[in-house]
């Protein structure tokens, strides 16, 4: 399993906790995603990581991780997440806004 990330309150560690033994649950995932979109992506990522892998085929969360990415000018990242969405990605022109 993988590491625990680093979580400021009781509620969030409880949340990420909950998550592990009811990966769908959407009410612990919506406290982790808001402090997630709050981090720098370096801390974030493996949060995002694991949100995508539990809910592939939904595309907000694809959304908000590439967005994190793109805040912090990460645009080979973007690139490569672009890739695994097997889509064609313009989101590396870096004045285009992402609008997916």
């Amino acid at each position: 399993m993988e590491e625990t990330p680093e979580f400021g309150t009781e509620k969030l560690r409880r949340a990420w906790a909950t998550t592990e033994s009811n990966p769908y649950d959407m009410e612990a995932w919506s406290l982790i995603i808001r402090d997630a979109q709050n981090r720098s992506i370096d801390t974030a990522r493996p949060i995002f990581e694991r949100l995508v892998t539990t809910f592939p085929t939904t595309g907000k969360f694809w959304k908000m991780f590439i967005e994190q990415e793109m805040r912090s000018y990460n645009f080979e990242k973007v690139e490569k997440v672009c890739h695994l969405l097997q889509m064609p990605c313009f989101l590396t022109i870096k004045n285009l806004p992402i609008d997916l």
